[in-house]
């Protein structure tokens, strides 16, 4: 089967993907958006289906409230003695593990270490029952970024047994910021699959030895070169159950995120080569037959919140009600979109699209309601008592200590009240245009065009949102149906 890259458009950043029998799965970072850590399935590699999250939420009380740049960084997932497992480092609350027999239901969610600084784990399950844990550090909680660090684990995975050794150290070899390793084993060598040298100039490393502990020689495998995949790296390595091998990495496409790549890997002189001699690929074939699958995008709430939509914060059923078929968004008190956890966002899943949003407003005073984009700065058009109005949040960060900073501006209105509408918000060559209109009537454009901007190690997220400026529960929204058209399928 024919394949090309990016496999997915969608901002799946940190990827790591196993195979269990016929079946391949995937997951990703997703930081303060919640339920996280999305799951995937696929049976060609190619076309991937979205069947749930391993983390319907986190056990504490600050992810009530959106923490951007926190949350879930970088996970691994493995399969064990009939078991699925994803393991997650929140970089200030330390090392879970969640587990599933199916991974399209009910995960559980184990607190292995309280910890300060550990990030992107992964664990090696090996063939004399032990278990082992390999994570790097977070330069910004500890001043390391390229060290890696092993463990032994209970052999249930669980417990941290020791206080760890290093087994690799990147300043040994001019590599900064080593990050997201991966841990296999192959042919009877140990091997550690992990980034280097930054997001976008990165490049991926591959370190062997025969020893689980080392020493590791090191060799760069794959390289942006001539390419114009940058940073291509971090992510996971998988047999395809046919005598082939494949790295699934991400490309940083700025306000469209980090989306996944597909590589063949072939073995020369005992080393994997990955993409075309160590280049990435922009296309390729698969012997795997193809096998359909998409994510979701458009919803009309008729059974419930579709898979595809995140929250900004742990999900508070207070937020909404469901009308089966719509959506019942309250107004709950924020003093900005980035500080709403009820923001209600999704993936983008291609890069021309239109989404359209029909709704029907009951207004206390302070309330609006709107359709907006995430990022650094973000975006959103929104309906207030008064009228319409295009709005700008500008975010200042003064350290991980100190609370940003967020200033909103309004870029253009269009007076009269009104208490339904419909809004539109159109993405074209990494800009917006926010338009408004009624039934049966054109579309009128609200303000000028927008750039696009990514967010906290995110890219930009398009969504709704019902809010209350005053500091106190206002109305509601109901909003009936959630459309998106994307122009590149």
């Amino acid at each position: 089967m024919r394949f090309q890259n990016p496999i997915l458009k969608g901002d799946y950043s940190d990827p790591d993907v196993i195979r269990v029998g016929g079946d391949f799965y995937m997951i990703s970072s997703s930081f303060t958006y919640l339920p996280g850590i999305p799951v995937l399935h696929s049976r060609d590699l190619v076309n991937w289906e979205l069947i749930g999250y391993a983390a319907a939420r986190l056990p504490f009380e600050r992810y009530r409230r959106p923490v951007h740049k926190c949350g879930t960084w970088a996970p691994s997932l493995r399969w064990h003695n009939g078991l699925f497992y994803v393991y997650v480092c929140l970089p200030d609350e330390g090392l879970f593990a969640f587990t599933a027999a199916d991974p399209a239901g009910e995960w559980e969610c184990h607190w292995v270490k309280d910890v300060c600084g550990w990030i992107d784990p992964c664990p090696l399950f090996d063939e004399d029952g032990r278990a082992w844990l390999l994570h790097g550090f977070a330069a910004s909680r500890c001043g390391i970024n390229n060290v890696l660090y092993v463990h032994e684990m209970s052999p249930d995975g669980f417990r941290v047994l020791d206080k760890g050794v290093p087994v690799y150290r990147g300043a040994e070899h001019g590599d900064v910021t080593v990050e997201g390793p991966k841990w296999y084993r192959r042919e009877g060598m140990y091997w550690i699959l992990c980034p280097a040298g930054g997001v976008k100039p990165g490049y991926q490393l591959a370190l062997r030895s025969p020893n689980l502990l080392g020493p590791y020689e090191r060799k760069i495998v794959l390289s942006q070169g001539s390419t114009e995949i940058n940073g291509p790296h971090q992510g996971g390595w998988v047999t395809d159950g046919r005598g082939g091998d494949w790295f699934i990495h991400f490309q940083d496409v700025d306000a469209y995120g980090r989306v996944p790549h597909l590589q063949p890997v072939c073995w020369d002189s005992g080393w994997p080569v990955m993409g075309r001699e160590g280049k990435p690929v922009l296309s390729g074939e698969t012997p795997l037959p193809e096998a359909p699958a998409s994510i979701p995008t458009s919803d009309d709430f008729r059974e419930r919140i579709g898979l595809q939509w995140q929250w900004q914060a742990n999900p508070d059923p207070a937020w909404y009600s469901l009308l089966k078929p719509g959506l019942r968004l309250h107004a709950a008190p924020s003093d900005s979109l980035f500080h709403a956890g009820q923001f209600l966002s999704q993936l983008m899943q291609g890069y021309d699209f239109d989404m359209d949003v029909t709704l029907r407003t009951h207004f206390h005073p302070g309330d609006r309601v709107c359709i907006g984009m995430m990022g650094y700065p973000y975006h959103y058009a929104a309906l207030t008592e008064e009228g319409l109005c295009l709005v700008r949040g500008d975010i200042r960060e003064y350290g991980r200590s100190i609370p940003e900073t967020v200033t909103e501006t309004v870029l253009a209105s269009v007076p009269g009240a009104k208490t339904s509408l419909r809004l539109r918000l159109s993405v074209r060559k990494g800009e917006m245009t926010f338009f408004h209109g009624d039934d049966g009537k054109a579309w009128q454009q609200i303000g000028g065009t927008c750039p696009m901007a990514p967010g906290g190690w995110t890219g930009a997220r398009p969504g709704i949102c019902c809010w209350n400026t005053g500091g106190c529960w206002g109305g509601w929204t109901d909003v009936s149906e959630v459309r998106f058209t994307y122009l590149d399928e």
